[in-house]
């Protein structure tokens, strides 16, 4: 009976969960304060510290209860304390850490200000991830102390997992570009002209930029503003520290849509992340005025609805308080990858309808919603017109707010026939690559028909977190494109001990220029190199530390998660060709590189998110509460995986020797001991000689022990420090010349066991 109760229990929380992100689930998230006079204190808070929350006792989103969530208001025009609806700030983790809901520990709710129509940032985001990394949004309805507030917009953070994901790294410089909350005082050797956030170079002082970005990351103002220098001053150089394609994709989202609330109007409301290559990401952010509902296109004057409609494609062309636009489309072949991308974006608005039936579907989910929000901004009437037609409030200084799918049509209609877009456009069509099956160390060759050119590129590369490489294509019959002067252009590249050959084709006209695939660089073709899978059993996660505070250290003297593969055959298994993963939605999250386990051999991956330092490193963590772990060959065929619990720090999840368990007595690199607990934990089992010592002196521990240790003066300070998991015959011997004659403690550490000795130099 209490199996059945128990069982009963876990089938409703697992029912209850869904899908955070799921953009066709209506998300619920009820919050819970102990005082009546919530908003109030909230109001408070934020005007003595825009950063301050307040603790809610309880929030239960989707059915999942959390303690102890702190909560803000968010924004700038969309908050005003006396709106009844205001934007939210809600972090899960802000006492409980490790606190989360699918891996995400900070939401962040958006009001329906300035938006009729509700839609527009769950589509706008959507038509964004086609072409460029963005947040995921949907629609939720939120609840204040069991009372409806209204129905808000979830949007993603731009956070560990969203860089992790999209870039690969997480401690890259951070920025995000907007005016910030916190306005300090610049210093007085600031040049005028410091209040925008579009960056413009004017000096090298990081101080006085502080107004106009957020820095998000500990570090990044020297290299933040050297992109910007480089753009301003030298932009033919600017592919080494920004990604171009990047930064023109979300140039022509801006301006197709109308979003004028963001670089291409304002000149703000985007993020730029610099990942592990030294370049920096646009991302775009706060889409609640896509669509023509922000007026403001930074030209002096507040647009019409026809000046909307008819927005100049190469608007700022030559402004140079907009450099991330003048500057690039000063450069011939960065204009023309610009309107090949907006008339991609043109083409596939027209073939959806203007995403017509997206639309309609996010209409009807969130109908009933819209009805039961007393604090809505507008009317019903607004909600149910304003995805197909233009909506005006208000009277005397009326706002119209352009209809959703009208806007799209109208924009479709004017740039079709625009200069610069209305042009011969080059063709890419009969795309081959010879041979039919790579291999490892050899040569592929791409060739496809190219029409209407002047110059023909194949990009290519061989993982996504690299920089796509460009090749001169040729149609001269030297290039293994056939006959010369047939139309067939083709490169060839070297595809080295790579797993992966990813690639997208180039060409350009005076004109204009065109990338297959249409979406490129965010989408290319990818090649698979044929390498031989390993088989389920061959290989096994063998043990994991999540939370490794001082247990032992990497090669760079850091403790991080980490986890060991065991190679149970007897022969060698060579990892390339392996990933591993703790999301299987991405389940080809880390590469193995070119590394060779011997037969009944252990291996070390540190899980900590920096490839930078030396040995493997997984470009994840482990989490202390507990996931999954997973080994997959390279087309997604699981090879291992495992679901670990909540583990204590410096304890470790270790199969023993047909089940896991919890163990007190990790095993690093070697056998697993296998022990839950040691009941000997004090015993000494090391001898320190000589005690006195003079030049030197040795430790020794048993064979098959780890053991690291510090030495302390009598002022606390690591005179010796030995963090390293090295072990040798169980001995380590200390030069010990160079340290002055007194009383030290000796800080020893053997598995899980800590020892402290007073020793004595002579």
């Amino acid at each position: 009976m209490k199996f059945s109760c128990l069982f009963l229990i876990l089938l409703t929380i697992k029912l209850g969960s869904q899908s955070l992100y799921d953009p066709d689930q209506l998300q619920e998230i009820k919050i819970y304060f102990p005082y009546a006079n919530w908003d109030q204190k909230l109001d408070s808070l934020r005007a003595a510290d825009s950063d301050a929350r307040l603790l809610a006792t309880s929030v239960i989103l989707n059915g999942i209860s959390f303690d102890s969530v702190g909560i803000r208001y968010k924004g700038n025009s969309s908050y005003n304390p006396s709106r009844p609806k205001n934007p939210f700030n809600i972090k899960l983790d802000y006492i409980v850490s490790d606190q989360k809901y699918e891996g995400y520990n900070t939401l962040k709710l958006s009001s329906g200000f300035m938006d009729p129509s509700f839609l527009r940032e769950v589509l706008g985001y959507q038509i964004a991830r086609q072409y460029l990394p963005a947040p995921k949004a949907n629609f939720i309805n939120v609840y204040v102390n069991d009372v409806l507030l209204g129905l808000y917009t979830n949007v993603e953070d731009v956070d560990n997992v969203f860089l992790s994901n999209h870039f690969y790294s997480t401690d890259g410089a951070f920025f995000q570009c907007d005016r910030t909350d916190k306005q300090v005082q610049l210093p007085t050797s600031c040049p005028p002209g410091m209040t925008g956030s579009a960056l413009k170079f004017v000096t090298t002082d990081s101080a006085c930029y502080y107004n106009s970005y957020e820095q998000e990351s500990s570090a990044g103002w020297k290299e933040f503003i050297s992109m910007m220098q480089v753009l301003g001053q030298t932009p033919s150089n600017i592919e080494s520290t920004l990604d171009v394609d990047r930064a023109l994709w979300m140039l022509a989202l801006n301006n197709f849509y109308v979003n004028l609330d963001s670089y291409s109007g304002s000149g703000h409301n985007y993020l730029m992340y610099q990942n592990d290559l030294g370049r920096f990401y646009t991302i775009p952010w706060d889409f609640n005025e896509f669509y023509g509902a922000f007026t403001n296109a930074g030209t002096g004057a507040s647009l019409n609805l026809m000046q909307m409609q008819q927005l100049d494609p190469l608007l700022h062309l030559t402004n140079p308080e907009r450099p991330l636009i003048s500057k690039l489309f000063s450069i011939p072949k960065y204009k023309r990858r610009y309107l090949a991308h907006l008339n991609t974006i043109l083409e596939e608005a027209k073939s959806s309808n203007g995403y017509e039936s997206d639309g309609m579907k996010y209409q009807n989910l969130i109908s009933s919603s819209v009805t039961n929000d007393k604090n809505k901004f507008f009317n019903d009437a607004a909600f149910r017109s304003n995805l197909y037609s233009d909506y005006t409030a208000g009277t005397g200084m009326a706002k119209t707010y352009p209809g959703l799918i009208s806007l799209t049509n109208a924009r479709i209609n004017f740039l079709n026939s625009h200069v610069a877009l209305n042009v011969v456009k080059p063709i890419i069509s009969e795309i081959s690559h010879s041979p039919t099956v790579l291999a490892l160390n050899s040569t592929v060759s791409i060739s496809a028909r190219i029409l209407n050119r002047t110059a023909a590129s194949l990009f290519y590369r061989f993982d996504k977190a690299e920089k796509f490489i460009e090749l001169p294509m040729y149609d001269d019959g030297l290039h293994a494109d056939g006959a010369a002067g047939d139309g067939i252009y083709a490169a060839s590249a070297a595809i080295g001990n790579h797993l992966n050959f990813q690639y997208y084709l180039y060409a350009e006209n005076e004109f204009i220029a065109s990338v297959s695939p249409v979406r490129a660089e965010y989408e290319f073709y990818n090649l698979k190199v044929d390498v031989k899978s390993i088989q389920s059993g061959a290989l096994r996660l063998n043990e994991l530390m999540p939370s490794n505070t001082d247990f032992v250290a990497d090669e760079s003297g850091d403790y991080e998660d980490w986890f060991e593969l065991y190679n149970t055959t007897d022969s060698e298994i060579k990892c390339l060709g392996l990933y591993v993963s703790d999301n299987t939605a991405n389940k080809l999250k880390w590469a193995f590189p070119d590394t060779t386990i011997p037969p009944k051999s252990y291996l070390i991956v540190w899980a900590d998110e920096d490839g930078k330092d030396p040995g493997l490193h997984a470009n994840f963590k482990l989490s202390k509460s507990g996931e999954s772990l997973m080994i997959y060959n390279s087309d997604s065929s699981l090879v291992d995986s495992i679901r670990f619990p909540e583990i204590q720090d410096n304890h470790s999840f270790a199969f023993c020797p047909t089940n896991w368990i919890t163990t007190s007595l990790p095993s690093f690199n070697k056998e697993n001991s296998c022990i839950v607990s040691n009941n000997n934990l004090n015993q000494k089992s090391y001898t320190i000689y000589p005690n006195p010592f003079n030049e030197s002196m040795v430790i020794k521990i048993p064979d098959d022990q780890i053991g690291t240790f510090q030495l302390i003066n009598s002022l606390g300070q690591i005179v010796v420090n030995f963090n390293k998991a090295l072990q040798v015959n169980g001995e380590y011997k200390i030069s010990t010349q160079s340290i002055p004659p007194g009383i030290y403690n000796l800080n020893i550490r053997i598995g899980n066991q800590k020892f402290v000795e007073k020793i004595i130099k002579q």
